[in-house]
């Protein structure tokens, strides 16, 4: 059940002289204790206690008729809390009195109390407005009324852990276990113990606020305290909560009383947190004692190891051995929840590497298998950057990369090579395979752009186009030069022959010419066929073969040259290869038509790569 500002003080305090060996049993019966249903310690009241009258400092003036009082709204071993509303500031306080059969100890210790939490100056502390005198003279702490629950009631409320936004209860509890741990911090540095931390002491506020209450039991650890408070190092009263004291509070071990002790009582309250339930939740006193003398309690195999390892330390029986200060203790828990959380998104990175997995394997669509491999890179890498020492992190950022890699490399060495530079290390007999495929891939392109370079029609295009215009030109005018000197066929032999200089000036307008397998071949075919047709006129005379009918055949001989350049090196010249053979057909009906026949074909030849090599030449374009 939620309260509101209810004060549940567990403590009784007296000189504890000769006391028993830890764990005896009948001790505490024999002084007239006994143990309460929380396993709160209260002993006998040492007779020779000398009870202090509250005291005089308490401004006279000072009454409760600034204060309306409204009703009960918590009570306690030491006072009852009441709702109220400060008149002069019309706000809503809780004020605490002490019962009405209270001692005047009773009162000194609640205006202690009252000292400590308006000297300890924390967000975690509820703040004390003032004191005032009540009509008895009796002492009235006016405070701030905190609307919550206690974490006692909280700590196992699955709903209330979700509504806060965490992940499961466990994360939720260590939460506020880290904001408790910053108080006691804090109190430490002021030179303040609390002496009794347990959920039931902790009150959470409806707005995410978390208040360490109870510090009716507390111990100066500084001398600006000392004033107020016992020294710890000099006290020997045994209270406190026994299912949470630390050894030395009841002389298990011979130490004082110090911070260490409140570090303990963190240890016993996060190990509630991990085990569900006090480590010294015993049934009897003995049994109680007996658990507290054996620290640390034996941790359940339920219990995270880390977590565990962590209470274990905290509740070391000998206080040096137990993290030095409660600000340790907050920062190991601070580490585990990283590592927690860290482990978790490597559980998710995981479920996301076993479907990559599948995918590569079943030859997935490559948007998809981006898709895994961009979760499993930002799971694994989110878990790093929680906690750098992750392994099972590493282990699966590497194993999703070798993963793409390896299905990159099978499909595209290039891509392989570039997820490789970003990856993280990979096995090294995979960097060797892709550095090997991207080596070979490379020679391979390169080889291409070479060849591609070779049978480049852009290159020497100009000089190309002038070259052979002006040859075809020349032909077409030869055509008609038959009366410059005798007609026979070693005119004919020896006019093809002086033709091949110009192959040799063009290339020295132009070395562009010489620099492509194209137009190597393309003048190699002039080349030839001029050959050919010296050849060709040279082996008519032989034969006897009239030179009228020779020269009709010279132009078969160019439609075959045509034909062959049209089928293995340049489709275009269809054309040219159609104007030869139309004037062969022209020509062997009409031979008088000769002359016209063959300027005629030699002009198609010089329109035809005029037209063709006037822009970029088509990709069909085949070597």
């Amino acid at each position: 059940m939620a309260r509101e500002q209810g004060y549940d003080e567990r403590w009784m305090s007296d000189d504890v002289r000769g006391k028993p060996a830890p764990g005896s049993s009948g001790e505490a019966h024999a002084r007239g204790d006994t143990i309460a249903t929380d396993n709160t310690l209260v002993l006998g009241t040492d007779p020779t206690s000398i009870e202090q009258p509250p005291p005089s400092s308490l401004d006279p003036s000072a009454s409760l008729s600034s204060i309306a009082v409204g009703e009960i709204i918590g009570e306690g071993g030491m006072g009852v809390v009441r709702a109220a509303v400060q008149r002069s500031l019309a706000r809503t306080v809780a004020i605490k009195t002490t019962l009405p059969d209270a001692s005047a100890r009773d009162a000194a210790r609640m205006l202690q109390e009252a000292w400590v939490t308006g000297f300890l100056e924390h967000p975690g502390v509820v703040p004390v407005h003032d004191i005032l005198r009540g009509a008895e003279g009796a002492p009235v702490v006016v405070m701030r009324r905190i609307r919550g629950a206690t974490w006692e009631e909280r700590q196992r409320d699955d709903e209330w852990a979700r509504a806060e936004g965490a992940r499961d209860l466990l994360e939720q509890n260590l939460r506020i276990f880290v904001r408790v741990c910053e108080v006691v911090e804090f109190a430490h540095a002021k030179g303040v113990m609390h002496r009794d931390i347990k959920p039931a002491n902790v009150m959470l506020g409806s707005f995410g606020e978390v208040y360490l209450l109870d510090w009716g039991l507390a111990l100066a650890l500084g001398d600006e305290a000392a004033e107020h408070l016992p020294r710890a190092g000099m006290s020997r009263d045994l209270a406190g909560t026994l299912a949470y004291a630390a050894p030395e509070m009841i002389g298990a071990v011979d130490a004082p009383l110090s911070e260490h002790t409140d570090v303990y009582l963190l240890g016993a309250l996060l190990f509630e947190l991990a085990a569900g339930q006090p480590p010294h939740d015993k049934p009897t006193v003995t049994l109680t004692f007996e658990s507290i003398a054996k620290s640390p309690p034996v941790v359940p195999a339920s219990v995270p190891s880390r977590l565990g390892a962590i209470c274990a330390r905290a509740m070391a029986k000998e206080p040096s051995k137990r993290h030095a200060r409660a600000g340790d203790l907050r920062r190991d828990v601070l580490d585990f929840l990283r590592v927690r959380d860290s482990e978790h998104v490597v559980a998710q990175g995981e479920r996301a590497l076993e479907s990559l997995r599948a995918l590569c394997g079943e030859g997935g669509t490559r948007r998809r298998i981006y898709d895994l491999y961009g979760e499993c890179r930002f799971a694994f890498r989110e878990a790093l950057h929680m906690w750098p020492e992750n392994e099972a992190a590493r282990t699966g950022l590497e194993a999703a990369a070798t993963l793409v890699i390896d299905h990159e490399l099978q499909r595209d060495p290039r891509v392989a090579a570039a997820l490789l530079d970003e990856a993280p290390e990979v096995a090294p007999e995979l960097v060797t395979r892709v550095r090997e495929a991207s080596l070979a891939e490379t020679k391979e392109r390169d080889r291409l752009a070479k060849l591609a370079r070779v049978h480049d029609q852009t290159t020497g295009l100009r000089a190309r186009q002038i070259f052979f215009v002006f040859l075809g030109l020349t032909w077409a005018a030869s055509q008609f030069a038959d009366d410059l000197a005798p007609l026979t066929h070693v005119r004919f032999a020896i006019g093809s022959l002086l033709e091949l200089p110009l192959m040799f000036v063009a290339w020295l307008v132009s070395r562009d010419m010489m620099k492509t397998l194209f137009n190597r071949r393309l003048i190699a075919a002039v080349v030839v066929m001029l050959l050919a047709q010296t050849a060709f006129f040279l082996s008519a005379q032989s034969l006897g073969v009239e030179l009228k009918s020779a020269r009709i055949l010279q132009l078969g001989l160019w439609a075959t040259v045509a034909a062959s350049l049209t089928a293995f090196l340049e489709r275009r010249f269809w054309a040219m290869t159609v104007g030869f053979i139309a004037a062969l057909a022209v020509t062997l009906k009409w031979p008088h038509l000769r002359p016209i026949a063959g300027a005629l074909s030699t002009l198609a030849v010089t329109v035809n790569v005029a037209l063709i090599w006037r822009r970029r030449p088509p990709r069909e374009a085949r070597s």
